[in-house]
């Protein structure tokens, strides 16, 4: 990937601050004919092993040393389960808030990597609060972190229980490793099915508050209203249906939170001092952001090439994007 610092084609009213190059193409993991070489770089490159990935891992350990014994999580009771909550709050709360200050208030790295000229939005009546960022956070703590906990929670108790499997290292090494990107696989699968669900109009009276966050923080990440969070975190029940690890789980919780605040940063990339540290978010999901009505899904598992919703950052792709937008405000019919 190159960088740009001219303004995007892509909507002379809406100039891109930057932009990686363009056009954006999805990793090579789905790529026919295959490419091997192109999905090993990937791989242990930026797209898993030297990615927010790790860091997601990394949260995950931390999590698992102050989680409750498994011996008291055979029945439902407050105190193990509290402690869960305070431990997700605290590690979502010291993540987030530390991108926030970083980007936002501090502005370290300036507008390095910034898509979106704009500010965050300080008021407005659309907000709770009137405010963006108390908005945000009130949405993310207080619903967003206890539904995740609640279904983690539901995990935890059927492992003590032992209604479903719990696969160890010892079980098997490479299955162990390779459920971290089966994970990812199922993550970016599922994302995709449920937010164009969200995009239903019967639904999208509950995402709608979500996408009051027109320009993005960390903080926009997990502002959602409580029915979308349960549909959202609804991916956690896997670890019911298949035999994975604590850190298995409690990865996959932190790339739905955690990952959730990264995926809305504003910015690509971390720069300290200049150089290039890590990819946090990206101009794909910016897109959805700005034009409702594509780039549902991840990069990883490209359901909007395959169903025609891919915004590729171009010219084209936002005329192609702008033109269904009007028919659907009108009420006609897609195609042509």
């Amino acid at each position: 990937m190159t960088d740009s610092t001219e303004f995007s084609p892509n909507d002379p009213r809406k100039p891109w601050l930057w932009h990686p190059q363009l056009p954006m193409q999805p990793p090579p993991v789905f790529a026919w004919p295959p490419q091997p070489v192109g999905l090993l770089k990937w791989f242990f490159g930026r797209g898993f092993l030297c990615s927010m990935h790790m860091v997601f891992i990394a949260l995950a350990v931390i999590a698992w040393v102050f989680t409750p014994s498994l011996e008291r999580m055979t029945t439902f009771e407050a105190g193990w389960i509290l402690e869960i909550l305070l431990r997700n709050l605290v590690l979502f709360s010291v993540f987030t808030a530390g991108l926030h200050l970083w980007f936002h208030t501090f502005r370290a790295q300036g507008t390095t990597h910034k898509f979106d000229p704009k500010p965050l939005e300080p008021q407005s009546s659309k907000f709770l609060f009137g405010h963006q960022l108390g908005d945000n956070v009130f949405w993310s703590l207080v619903s967003g972190i206890p539904i995740v906990t609640a279904y983690e929670v539901v995990v935890w108790w059927a492992w003590a229980n032992g209604y479903v499997g719990w696969f160890a290292w010892d079980d098997g090494p490479v299955w162990f490793i390779a459920l971290f990107f089966v994970i990812m696989l199922f993550e970016s699968a599922h994302f995709y099915l449920v937010h164009r669900l969200l995009h239903w109009k019967p639904l999208y009276r509950f995402h709608d508050l979500h996408h009051n966050n027109v320009n993005i923080g960390p903080w926009s990440g997990l502002s959602m209203h409580p029915v979308e969070h349960v549909i959202y975190l609804s991916s956690m029940i896997l670890h019911l249906v298949i035999a994975t690890n604590p850190i298995h789980m409690l990865y996959h919780s932190f790339f739905l939170t955690a990952g959730a605040s990264t995926g809305h940063t504003g910015y690509q990339n971390i720069d300290v001092k200049g150089k290039n540290v890590m990819d946090v978010g990206n101009l794909f999901h910016q897109l959805h952001h700005r034009y409702y009505n594509c780039n549902y899904g991840q990069m990883v598992v490209p359901f909007d090439k395959w169903f025609g919703s891919f915004h590729d950052g171009t010219a084209e792709a936002t005329t192609r994007i702008m033109k269904q937008n009007l028919r659907m405000k009108a009420g006609a019919p897609k195609g042509g």
